[in-house]
């Protein structure tokens, strides 16, 4: 009974060492589809910091991030702006162009 516990317990290591590997390893194909990221702004998100903070760690290059400002303060804006600065990837819109800007990424 041990030898099938262990068995699969080894089984099961590689399985999740391969998966771990490939994942690192592989990239976007050329032409797999884009997908977006999109951030509203409200005046009173008191978490905007924090959210553009993830936004910046977990877009890795790999997805477009469409900020979107429907009542920003201007230290929101300057904020977003400054996100969208350092990363290539990102726009800071207003509410009123955002499905313009949604058709224009996903019809190139």
């Amino acid at each position: 009974m041990d030898s099938i516990i262990i068995t699969a317990a080894v089984i099961l290591a590689v399985i999740c060492i391969i998966e771990i590997v490939l994942f690192f390893l592989s990239s976007p194909a050329a032409g797999t589809p884009a997908y977006v990221s999109v951030l509203p702004v409200f005046e009173n998100d008191t978490e905007l910091s924090e959210r553009l903070e993830y936004l910046a760690i977990k877009s890795c290059g790999r997805r477009k991030v469409v900020i979107v400002d429907y009542s920003a303060t201007p230290e929101q804006e300057e904020m977003c702006r400054g996100f969208v600065k350092n990363s290539p990837d990102a726009v800071f819109i207003p509410a009123s162009e955002l499905e313009k800007t949604l058709k224009e990424m996903f019809s190139a």
